[in-house]
């Protein structure tokens, strides 16, 4: 394995929930300085903040609020918002399977977005365990633990389909950290019943 990898996948285990603070901050004040919009919508595993430019989607990811009703009032004219809205209404209907809007992969350490761009190749309703991954990326199954980090920081739920990574043992053991198991299941179930 070439030390730049090895360096990355360090970094990632060291520093792995400060950077998901620093990175949602940095999402959150690139909202207000250069033109991202947000976008919230109700959701089959909750409320889900969607941000795009005018040319990608810079995230999606659960979402929490107090005024949740009001603010899924939201309206916006942002194309990519507009696409990947009408994309998530399509996969939650089971009549999406891979998903076309372009996302920001940008916003990933190198080890992260290889990790990220595999998950993209696995096929809908199929699953693949952290090991799994881990040696079709040439590293050894040790580095499980790694790519379950990556995908727990996973700012593109759905389109970086990490509810399809699984433990060794077949059972799901976190989506989007601890919070999202019962999340997990419930996309599990929309890519089974329409495999």
């Amino acid at each position: 394995m070439n030390n730049k990898i090895r360096r990355s996948i360090e970094n990632n285990n060291q520093d792995d929930n400060k950077n998901k603070k620093i990175k949602i901050e940095e999402e959150e004040e690139k909202v207000e300085k250069v033109g991202i919009d947000s976008f919230i919508i109700k959701s089959p595993i909750g409320a889900l903040k969607i941000t795009a430019d005018d040319k990608s989607l810079h995230g999606i990811r659960l979402y929490e609020s107090k005024n949740l009703e009001e603010e899924c009032k939201n309206k916006t004219a942002n194309k990519i918002i507009l696409q990947i809205n009408q994309e998530l209404n399509q996969y939650f209907n089971g009549k999406l399977k891979e998903f076309k809007t372009p996302i920001n992969l940008e916003l990933g350490t190198d080890f992260q977005r290889k990790v990220w761009s595999h998950l993209k190749t696995i096929p809908y309703g199929s699953t693949l365990s952290y090991a799994s991954v881990a040696t079709q990326l040439g590293l050894e199954k040790k580095f499980a633990r790694a790519i379950a980090t990556s995908c727990r920081l996973n700012i593109f739920l759905l389109i970086i389909p990490c509810h399809r990574v699984i433990s060794s043992a077949g059972k799901v053991i976190g989506y989007s950290g601890k919070k999202g198991i019962d999340k997990q299941f419930i996309l599990s179930n929309i890519e089974k019943a329409n495999f």
